[in-house]
């Protein structure tokens, strides 16, 4: 390859990635909505707090470890993300990935996957895959979310039955049978204070908000 044709090529792949980088159009109302958009910040900010915490501990890693991911996410979404008005943080989709594969290779194997995870999106992209959500049928989404919510509702049963940590890993790796499992060996005494709590936050949700719209249930229960 000639000195020039490298040289274009550079040039192109700069142009390109500066295209990654918020433009000044970007900003250019910022001066205007500055406050409405530090309020939503703060709303958001509010409301994915608890969750941060709830999908650290719930994947088998630290609540810590949650937060700082949704962290970083937000922050590279916010730069590197295509819309200006898009919230990005973590989701319970992630969850029932994330047990299996803490349970078997540890928290280590955790940067691994999402390297590889990032690798697929960015493919995902280049090849204009997007779309393709477009034509998958509603039933089937709403399915899949289903499906995801028994997972994890099963998945956190062992946590509540034992007040030993190294229990849920010493059970199945198939969250159904683990559920039956931890139910069976159960200590009755920290089962109750486990649904204690867990009506305690579920209280916190539903009322707070019939209170007043703007008081965080999520985080009161927290």
């Amino acid at each position: 390859m000639t000195a020039p044709a490298l040289s274009e090529r550079l040039r192109t792949a700069l142009a390109r990635s500066r295209s990654l980088w918020p433009a000044r159009e970007d900003y250019r109302l910022l001066p205007k909505t500055w406050r409405k958009d530090l309020v939503a910040g703060v709303t958001v900010g509010i409301v994915a707090l608890p969750l941060a915490l709830g999908f650290g501990v719930s994947s088998g890693l630290t609540a810590e470890q949650g937060l700082i991911t949704a962290i970083v996410a937000g922050l590279l979404a916010a730069v590197f993300g295509g819309s200006n008005v898009q919230v990005s943080g973590p989701t319970g989709a992630m969850v029932v990935v994330l047990v299996p594969i803490v349970a078997n290779y540890g928290a280590g194997a955790i940067a691994a996957v999402t390297l590889l995870a990032g690798l697929l999106v960015m493919a995902t992209g280049l090849l204009r895959l997007g779309k393709v959500v477009s034509i998958i049928p509603w039933p089937v989404i709403e399915g899949f979310t289903l499906g995801i919510a028994c997972i994890i509702f099963m998945q956190q049963i062992p946590l509540i039955t034992s007040s030993d940590p190294a229990v849920p890993g010493e059970l199945s790796s198939n969250a159904l049978v683990a559920a039956v499992q931890s139910l069976t060996t159960a200590d009755a005494t920290y089962l109750l204070w486990a649904l204690g709590a867990v009506a305690i936050v579920a209280a916190c949700m539903v009322i707070a908000p019939r209170i007043h719209p703007s008081i965080p249930g999520s985080l009161i229960g927290i």
